[in-house]
């Protein structure tokens, strides 16, 4: 199984990458080049990586765990 993703940046320009279940999307974003650092390698300590979910997606999330908040 495969996940349609779509980064847009800052100035609305937006890039298409596949992604897996369970992938993170700094290591999505990455994989097909974009200027991510990632500083903490994905371990969220950082504060570095922001993600805006579209409100329609954002209702079909789970919940955020304990370690996401």
């Amino acid at each position: 199984m495969t996940i349609k993703l779509h980064f847009k940046n800052w100035e609305g320009e937006e890039t298409e990458a596949i992604g897996a279940p369970g992938q993170s999307l700094l290591e999505a974003g990455q994989a097909i080049g974009l200027p991510l650092e990632g500083t903490c390698e994905g371990q969220m300590a950082c504060s570095t990586c922001h993600v805006i979910v579209d409100e329609q997606w954002f209702k079909k999330l789970s919940p955020a765990s304990e370690e996401e908040e």
